[in-house]
């Protein structure tokens, strides 16, 4: 609340200021119009005219590029406003994300301490529980120390022949355990293209269709396109909502309050994707189906020197 508070006095003295020189302005010209008159009145009504008329032909175009610069600074001011809201949902979520892994760890660890007459199975159960925490863990600061090596520009990708067929079957069936995943993945799609950052595109998709698309099946295709490999994965859940078809692929951007949203995350997912895959040539869309859900489309070039 003091957040907000803060945001709409900066927007109320924005404001104020710009009435201010609005008014300063028309009292200047009022006043060196009537200096004018005064000053050239023996002169005749034409000179007096014209110079009016200069005046406030000046005095127009230095109205319209201060409107311009306040305009501008306006857009300014609201982006820091919205990059700030959003870097602050960003340390919400990220906190959320870090404990949720880490509690898990210290139970399992505590569990297996204070309780050593634990039979084979249970203990195997909570060693593979802590061990998927682990990795969670490991993924999350992955994905973060991921996304500011792309700010810095430092992924340069590495070209290497890949069977991209193999490669996603092989990402995809970790993720068969914990939902209904359909595949339609054409066999033997070798292409010359970055192994690691293709590995970050696809299983950064199916975490965000696991997150946002219900219970329902995720849909994961790979099929030739051209000269192009096209990846597809689809969800069941209630789509992008309408005029956030583009903003899902800004850094930290995430719909909703951070407080009260139910799907947390750390709004990083969608923002590598859209970079890796403009690292690697491509583009990625995304499309909501009729039958519901949303489908990400990545384009990829079978060689990406080329």
């Amino acid at each position: 609340m003091r957040r907000l508070k803060n945001q709409r006095q900066v927007n109320v003295l924005f404001y104020v200021l710009v009435g201010y020189i609005c008014l300063q302005f028309s009292w200047w010209a009022y006043l060196l119009i009537d200096l004018m008159k005064a000053h050239y009145a023996p002169d005749g009504a034409e000179v007096v005219s014209s110079k009016i008329w200069m005046i406030i032909g000046e005095g127009g175009v230095f109205l319209i590029l201060l409107c311009v610069g306040l305009f501008i600074m306006q857009r300014a001011i609201s982006r820091e406003i919205g990059m700030a809201r959003q870097q602050r949902n960003f340390l919400l979520s990220v906190t959320h994300e870090l404990k949720t892994p880490l509690s898990g760890i210290k139970l399992a660890i505590q569990t297996l301490q204070k309780r050593g007459d634990l039979s084979p199975e249970k203990r195997l159960e909570v060693e593979s529980n802590a061990l998927a925490n682990t990795e969670r863990l490991h993924a999350l600061i992955d994905n973060v120390l991921l996304a500011a090596r792309i700010e810095r520009g430092e992924i340069p990708p590495v070209a290497e022949n890949v069977d991209l067929s193999e490669l996603t079957n092989t990402l995809v069936d970790p993720y068969r355990s914990l939902q209904a995943v359909e595949t339609d993945i054409a066999p033997d799609l070798w292409v010359e293209t970055d192994k690691q950052a293709y590995t970050s595109i696809v299983i950064n998709l199916l975490d965000n269709a696991l997150k946002y698309g219900g219970s329902g099946k995720v849909r994961v295709s790979l099929r030739p396109e051209g000269k192009n490999v096209l990846l597809e994965v689809g969800d069941s859940g209630p789509g992008i909502a309408e005029g956030e078809e583009a903003r899902i692929f800004d850094m930290f951007y995430r719909s909703g309050n951070e407080d009260t949203r139910k799907r947390k995350g750390t709004g990083l997912g969608l923002y590598i994707v859209r970079e890796l895959t403009t690292a690697l040539g491509g583009r990625v869309s995304v499309a909501n189906e009729k039958e519901g859900g949303a489908t990400f489309a990545v384009l990829l070039p079978r060689n990406i020197s080329e």
